[in-house]
């Protein structure tokens, strides 16, 4: 008996999809390969489309599940612009002035062409990266730096870099938080500690019940005498340790 075709069990969905952080990392692990590969390239050497294309079809095992899917043309693209984005440090700056490193400690581009970037995610009031639909937001109502920032790089490393710089300015925000708040230990000064002080009175004498002619008596005055004396040594030995401002 046949099967109808509209009751056929449905397809299960794949681990793939299933696991949205395992794509992640198998795109991360992807990009660092293709970085490793195209920092092996001298920097005067800018990689072809074919230099591009035999590397994709040698590690087309590795590529992961999202840019499999993806046109041979746009996955070139997209290693070129890593290569534009490893090579843009060494690059002629623009006339702009550039920001100074004490200024912008959590920059990645030296071109002036980011400030705008860095000056829109400093003044966000959030503890939380930026995501992805507020930079495409922000991007859309500044086309001019959209476009600017778009002719060197794709909407990909756009958003990555852009949730890169933010985290860095979280976390210096933090670390500013942690050092304000932080109490402070007081200050003992030691040698007011230890200073000289005349030694109160034993208001108890147990001398007073002994004859004064007697062995015991004179005992008892020679070893208070002893006791005394290493008091007042000691004294000085920490006088010394700990001197008088």
């Amino acid at each position: 008996m046949s099967t109808d075709p509209e009751q056929a069990p449905a397809e299960e969905p794949r681990i793939s999809d299933q696991n949205p952080a395992g794509q992640i990392d198998q795109a991360q692990e992807w990009e660092a390969m293709a970085r490793a590969w195209l920092r092996a390239f001298p920097e005067a050497k800018a990689v072809s489309d074919a230099d591009v294309e035999a590397w994709i079809d040698v590690n087309r095992g590795c590529l992961p599940t999202e840019l499999k899917s993806m046109a041979r043309s746009e996955l070139i693209e997209r290693l070129l612009s890593i290569q534009n984005i490893l090579r843009l440090p060494t690059q002629t700056p623009e006339k702009e002035a550039s920001p100074t490193p004490k200024e912008y400690p959590y920059r990645f581009q030296r071109t002036g062409q980011w400030l705008p970037v860095y000056r829109w995610l400093e003044s966000l009031e959030m503890d939380e990266v930026v995501n992805s639909n507020e930079i495409a937001d922000w991007l859309t109502s500044n086309p001019e730096i959209r476009d600017q920032l778009s002719s060197k790089h794709t909407k990909y490393h756009l958003t990555h870099y852009i949730k890169k710089c933010h985290m860095k300015i979280l976390k210096r925000k933090e670390k500013k938080k942690v050092a304000e708040h932080r109490p402070e230990v007081p200050f003992v000064n030691a040698s007011r500690s230890f200073s000289s002080k005349q030694l109160d009175p034993i208001p108890y004498n147990p001398l007073s019940n002994i004859p004064k002619d007697s062995e015991l008596y004179v005992a008892k005055q020679n070893e208070a005498a002893r006791k005394y004396e290493i008091l007042v040594a000691f004294e000085k030995k920490l006088l010394t340790l700990f001197p008088k401002n």
